[in-house]
């Protein structure tokens, strides 16, 4: 990795200002800039809370945040102080798009809304990742990501499966919005691209979990009067299958899925009987289904049926532990987990990129910054002079964080 913007990447020439923290926009972020976009993040003196949110070897550099924000150079700036809004709407005069998680009532007492952004730099992109739709009675609502989780009906349809309602033991909605704001982002620039004209996009948790959440279980409600409830039955009948030893993901998705297993378990007349002859007979069926699947399960060990079901075509996978994942073998053969060496915190894991490219190829473009490890060589390539920068050393309207041993990127005209 290195700071230089990827030259191979797909995204390279574009600048994005990373306002965001937590995970859902860091995420999309890293994501963007892996694919080869200069990102820039601007955070707080205090730094992105996902700094300080879990144990690391450095105070400032958890695993969490580690994990979020590769690819990125990070600036200081108080945007609180009227200097460090200044110096931020200097940089905007050379970016490409500008992406916050700030709720827009405090961006605009900060006089860096849409308005005050395109006013100096009127073709870019600006993107704001906000809980709510603006223009609903929730506008103004906080949202993290387990109120969106509960609040989507994703807490209450698990209850379905065990009886109560609970949050799925991860970023669900942090990460699926996250990827919903990079393809928006990137259609705004294809636009820009296309038209010239920039323009402010809203990217809302709320709404963009409901529709993912409804896309299978609206269900009978899709038709106008509905024709059945909500939910769709085959995912409340998916489980782990218990074996011998262990347990294995396994799906008979198809009629000939079930029949190649029927035989496989020694029940092949059950192929001629009526209520699985067709796709929407099994579907119709699956909970029953999945309990002849369960049982036969009980007899073999994992192995056994990780062998069995693979040569019979039915889709099969073991049950990994996150600890078990990190030594799956085909995660290995592809190069999935690449070891770093990172200038302040030693060692660390890293993931790759998971999409293959045959042109293009995206690869990270920087190891997780220190907090303001940028901020100097950033101003200064938006045209602020040495006794300007000073200045806002001295305020502590920025830092000049611990350099991570990186060379800093050639400086770049504006869109």
């Amino acid at each position: 990795m290195t700071s230089h913007s990827n030259l191979a990447g797909p995204l390279s020439g574009l600048r994005i200002l990373d306002l965001t923290s937590v995970a859902m926009g860091p995420y999309a972020m890293q994501t963007v800039g892996d694919l080869g976009a200069e990102v820039i993040k601007v955070e707080p003196p205090q730094g992105d809370i996902t700094r300080h949110l879990a144990p690391g070897r450095h105070a400032g550099m958890s695993p969490l945040f580690l994990q979020l924000n590769r690819s990125k150079r990070s600036v200081v700036l108080d945007l609180k102080d009227p200097a460090g809004r200044d110096a931020l709407l200097q940089l905007a005069r050379g970016a490409d798009a500008l992406v916050c998680n700030v709720r827009p009532a405090a961006m605009a007492r900060l006089g860096l809304d849409y308005e005050a952004v395109a006013a100096v730099s009127p073709k870019i992109v600006y993107c704001s990742l906000v809980g709510f739709g603006q223009s609903g009675p929730y506008a103004r609502r906080a949202a993290l990501d387990d109120l969106i989780q509960g609040g989507s009906g994703l807490a209450a349809l698990a209850a379905r499966q065990d009886g109560e309602p609970h949050y799925a033991p991860g970023w669900i909605a942090d990460q699926s919005v996250g990827l919903v704001a990079t393809y928006a982002l990137l259609a705004a620039l294809l636009h820009r691209e296309r038209s010239g004209q920039g323009q402010a996009i809203e990217v809302p948790m709320f709404e963009t979990m409901a529709q993912y959440m409804l896309t299978p279980h609206l269900y009978g409600k899709t038709f106008r009067p509905p024709v059945g409830g909500t939910g769709y039955p085959r995912i409340f009948a998916r489980r782990p299958f218990k074996t011998l030893d262990g347990y294995v993901c396994a799906t008979a998705y198809t009629p000939a899925h079930w029949y190649r297993f029927f035989a496989l378990i020694g029940r092949a007349e059950l192929k001629d009987d009526p209520r699985f002859c067709n796709q929407a007979g099994i579907s119709a069926h699956v909970a029953e289904l999945n309990d002849l699947f369960a049982d036969a399960m009980r007899g073999r060990s994992t192995a056994e049926w990780l062998r069995l079901l693979d040569e019979a075509d039915i889709p099969v996978l073991p049950m990994h532990t996150p600890d078990s994942l990190i030594d799956d073998p085909h995660l290995a053969e592809v190069g999935f987990f690449q070891d770093v060496e990172h200038p302040t915190e030693g060692p660390i894991r890293t993931m790759a990129v998971p999409t293959q490219w045959s042109h293009s190829k995206p690869a990270p473009t920087q190891l997780p910054p220190g907090l303001g490890e940028h901020s100097v060589a950033v101003l200064r390539e938006a045209g602020l002079s040495q006794a300007q920068i000073d200045d806002l050393l001295a305020r502590g309207v920025t830092i000049n964080g611990a350099h991570g041993g990186t060379e800093d990127p050639p400086a770049r005209t504006g869109p």
